[in-house]
């Protein structure tokens, strides 16, 4: 049973519904009637850019040149067959891509592992930086304890030597004075 595919039109058309309920104002629907445009524009250059592609590649695959570009060759199979200076060029050719290719796979490694190194220095430093804000902050407080602590040492010491300080004379009056027997 053969079905015939119906495909769409090459150049579909591009439909808005008109809101009448809304109505846009002025400014807002220059703007979007611009930016269509300039839609409508770039679309139509694309079409043109992909049609002179297509006849592009049809004209390459219609009239392959033997001095023009020719089509990749795979690795390990040589373009010309025959020539030993060619092969051994060849070959030298192929053994310095893969070189290159290891070459480019340390590097990427290398850079990953540098990346990585990096981040968990950053960890380490920030941590490093928190920690040294807490001691710091633990010394001032400690520091701050130690001054109020002192302050406090010292003014009741005052404090019990200014009232102790007449109990203290009479003492040493009393006990220089001889007693009456």
């Amino acid at each position: 049973m053969n079905t015939t595919i119906a495909f769409p039109a090459a150049k579909p058309e591009l439909k808005l519904p008109s809101h009448s309920s809304h109505p846009l104002p002025l400014e807002e629907r220059r703007r979007m009637d611009a930016d269509i445009e300039a839609l409508r524009l770039r679309e139509a250059n694309l079409r043109d850019y992909e049609a002179r592609l297509r006849a592009w590649q049809e004209q390459i695959d219609a009239n392959p040149s033997p001095g023009g570009p020719a089509a990749p060759a795979t690795a390990g199979r040589m373009p010309v067959e025959g020539d030993p200076v060619l092969k051994s060029a060849w070959d030298k050719l192929i053994r310095a891509r893969e070189l290159l290719e290891a070459e480019q796979a340390h590097l990427r490694d290398d850079r990953l592992n540098l990346k990585e190194a990096m981040a968990v220095l950053k960890r380490r430093e920030e941590a490093l930086a928190l920690r040294d804000a807490r001691v710091t902050q633990r010394e001032e407080e400690l520091h701050a304890a130690l001054e109020a602590s002192m302050a406090e040492q010292g003014k009741s010491s005052a404090l019990a030597r200014f009232t102790q300080a007449p109990f203290a004379m009479a003492k040493s009056v009393f006990s220089s004075k001889p007693r009456p027997q």
